[in-house]
């Protein structure tokens, strides 16, 4: 999986159309970055504050996208849960295709990802 986009990629957003204002912050040593914006609801004249939040570890990491709406938090992406997936799809290949892991990984490394599989 790639790094993502950056913190500074983000900040570049303002100068969009739409883009209201965009904020970075260190909180424990990691970086959240929002960018906010106004919705028009379809059917209606209503706009709708939208924010989305933009978590980076220490290393400008992308982690998770949350989008919130009308107090609501919404998680649209997280690098855990990807990863995880992309775990359970190359045990499941290597099941169907009888690939037997043994000769390419180290048991340590197998019982590692079947752990990683479950959290």
């Amino acid at each position: 999986m790639n790094t993502g986009v950056t913190p500074i990629e983000l900040t570049t957003n303002i100068y969009e159309e739409g883009y209201t204002e965009v904020r970075m912050l260190k909180r424990f040593g990691l970086i959240e970055c929002s960018v906010l914006f106004y919705d028009m609801e379809y059917f209606s004249d209503k706009k709708l504050k939208c924010e989305y939040r933009y978590n980076y570890d220490a290393d400008n990491v992308l982690q998770e996208i949350v989008q919130i709406q009308s107090k609501q938090r919404t998680p649209l992406w997280s690098r855990k849960e990807e990863g995880s997936k992309l775990i359970t799809n190359v045990l499941e290949f290597a099941k169907e295709v009888n690939v037997n892991l043994e000769n390419i990984l180290s048991l340590d490394d197998i019982k590692r990802l079947q752990s990683q599989k479950g959290s």
